[in-house]
């Protein structure tokens, strides 16, 4: 038994680096409007070409000290953080899900929610290239598995599509309410980011949404008593909707039990 959770353990890490290595370049080159397929990895100050030995996820960047082969510039602490984050993610997916399906979905939401957060942590953006696939594709697996037998979704809670349903409304919907209450307040990024939250976590997205707003508002207050920020300076939401979906995949429902118990 432990050498099988081994073998497990072992591919996800392996999988989860270089599915990370490839996130670092949907994060880089999407936001730029670059093929994510051409050309081939390659140093994003002098342009030269990787060789598959500089191109290692995590260990590479450790080998090269952060720098280029080539050009001997430094080379963004982004890259083996988003591959380690990837793996800690992935496995911490699997140890909460084990071997089954709502894993594969946990782990599909996971990586959009990390790519998400850093690209609109770093370019105040929530691209249409990678939220509107997502919620066009995840809602087509999830009714695949339904009419094989597998209903996985939503992740958190009751599954079924009319939960699938009540989330996606929920978390879009709330969103854009706050929108057009108060224009500029909410990109359309974020409302659909809130979405496709709710297409994973059904109701439960309240709780992710509580979370996002919660951090964001502690944000918000640490950057205009240390950092001089403003209220006009804008903060980017999405890194704070994805942890808080994050810490909902992971303690949805206790966190709700716990809520619970204190207002009672």
């Amino acid at each position: 038994m432990e050498l099988a959770l081994i073998f497990i353990l072992s591919v996800i890490i392996a999988f989860a680096l270089a599915t990370g290595s490839f996130l670092n370049v949907i994060i880089y080159r999407v936001p730029r409007k670059e093929s994510i397929v051409w050309p081939g990895s390659h140093c994003p100050k002098c342009g030269e070409g990787l060789s598959w030995y500089d191109n290692i996820p995590l260990l590479s960047w450790f080998w090269l000290r952060g720098r280029c082969r080539h050009c001997g510039r430094p080379i963004s602490w982004q890259y083996p953080l988003v591959e380690l984050t990837t793996a800690l993610l992935l496995v911490a997916a699997f140890f909460k899900f084990g071997v089954d399906l709502k894993f594969i979905f946990a782990a599909l939401m996971l990586l959009v929610l990390l790519t998400v957060a850093v690209v609109d942590a770093q370019r105040q953006i929530i691209p249409n290239r990678i939220i509107l696939p997502s919620l066009v594709v995840v809602p087509i697996l999830a009714v695949a598995a339904g009419l094989a037998g597998r209903q996985a979704m939503p992740i958190v809670g009751s599954v079924g599509y009319l939960e699938m349903a009540i989330g996606f409304v929920l978390g879009g919907g709330l969103l854009l309410i706050i929108a057009m209450v108060r224009p500029g307040g909410m990109g359309g990024g974020d409302i659909k980011l809130a979405a496709f939250m709710g297409i994973f976590l059904g109701r439960y997205v309240l709780i992710a949404l509580f979370i996002g707003f919660l951090l964001g508002s502690l944000a918000g207050i640490i950057s205009m008593a240390f950092f001089h920020k403003s209220r006009k300076d804008l903060l980017p939401f999405g890194p704070y909707l994805s942890l808080g979906a994050m810490l909902t995949l992971f303690f949805g429902y206790e966190l709700f039990q716990w809520y619970i118990g204190f207002i009672l």
